[in-house]
């Protein structure tokens, strides 16, 4: 969508916008967001913090799921947002 030759490539935001512009922008689709990037991002960095506190299964689960929550709430809220 950017760079290349002029004469068949279409400006990038224009274009982007015109075959898209706000379909993807719902309340679902920012908490799948949301809740993807709480699974993929968060889960990982407070799962291995805890195994090198030693911290119990349970604080794991109940803190991840704090993070979880709120990202997915988050996303929704903002990709809703217009």
């Amino acid at each position: 969508m950017i760079g290349g030759d002029s004469s068949i490539a279409k400006p990038s935001y224009s274009a982007f916008m015109n075959d898209y512009g706000t379909a993807f922008r719902t309340l679902k689709n920012g908490a799948l967001q949301g809740f993807m990037t709480g699974l993929f991002f968060a889960l990982p960095i407070i799962a291995t913090n805890a195994l090198y506190e030693r911290r119990s299964f349970k604080y794991t689960f109940v803190t991840v799921g704090f993070w979880i929550m709120c990202l997915t709430i988050m996303g929704g809220i903002i990709c809703a947002w217009k």
